[in-house]
């Protein structure tokens, strides 16, 4: 079943990206390069599972959300893999975008895919305008100074440093955990259910964790041929990451935890369509890559 759903979904998400993005100059091919090489598409599979047991929003206003968070977290890759910050030259299965591009068209590619990722939600024929506010107010908390942006800069500041759990996992809720939870809750635009969205929130934080987690664990025990990434960036960069702290073990018991906790704040969510959530849940504490 969630295979079917993520290769249905990466065909319809990747076709909008690509109408997006276009093919007239140099950026928007850069753009493209990176945002529609072969990725897992997480995020935009959370947008529809989440979706899919909210009533109040088309399937097309999904695809747009899907595509939109997809757009900003291939930004946030692109910017990752500068030589300023991370020095990766391999994503995806394929040189990153500086190396392909250069540095500066590598920049002026990830700027243009986080603002395309709010265009395209004012863009949505079948949102209000309440419900744009809302997707991009989610959209820009989760990715701006009080999330992604200010955990990378927590991550880079935490280099050649000894910290410890705690510290990590805000670090780690902040660089990855809060797209991940916002991709939840952007499938719930419009919807009416208080407590269901509570609940889904809870779930998202705690499968953004995991994801992290995971990530980490596979930065030590996989290879750069099944990730389709470096595998020695953290090494390289001498960085604390939760396996490195707690070791690999203990980080996978921390995962799998994760994962079954976020799954039970799904029990009281009375929908036939949440086996999807659950589905990822598990692929994501799971997953080899």
């Amino acid at each position: 079943m969630l295979e079917e759903f993520l290769s249905q979904l990466r065909e319809q998400v990747s076709t909008n990206m690509r109408i997006c993005i276009g093919d007239s100059n140099l950026i928007e091919n850069a753009m493209a390069y990176s945002a529609l090489s072969k990725g897992k598409m997480i995020r935009a599979g959370l947008v529809l599972a989440s979706g899919k047991i909210n009533k109040n929003i088309s399937h097309a206003s999904l695809i747009s959300l899907a595509s939109s968070i997809e757009l900003m977290h291939t930004y946030s890759l692109i910017h990752d893999d500068l030589p300023s910050m991370d020095d990766d030259d391999y994503r995806r299965g394929k040189k990153s975008c500086h190396i392909k591009y250069g540095e500066a068209n590598a920049i002026l590619a990830g700027d243009a895919l986080q603002t395309l990722s709010y265009e395209i939600i004012c863009n949505d024929d079948d949102l209000s305008s309440d419900e744009k506010v809302t997707a991009i107010k989610l959209m820009a908390n989760a990715c701006g100074k009080n999330g992604m942006v200010y955990g990378q800069f927590l991550d880079i500041e935490s280099e050649s440093k000894l910290i410890n759990e705690e510290t990590v996992k805000n670090i780690h809720s902040l660089k990855t955990g809060k797209l991940i939870e916002c991709s939840v809750m952007l499938g719930q635009i419009g919807g009416m259910d208080k407590e269901k969205i509570k609940e889904l929130r809870v779930f998202g934080k705690k499968i953004g964790l995991a994801f992290q987690i995971i990530d980490d664990i596979l930065e030590i025990t996989s290879d750069k041929e099944t990730l389709g990434k470096s595998t020695n960036s953290d090494l390289k960069n001498d960085k604390s990451t939760y396996a490195t702290v707690v070791g690999v073990d203990a980080a996978i018991k921390k995962s799998n935890e994760l994962s079954k906790s976020a799954i039970s704040n799904l029990d009281s969510i009375k929908s036939k369509d949440v086996d999807l959530l659950i589905e990822l849940a598990k692929y994501i504490s799971y997953r080899e890559k």
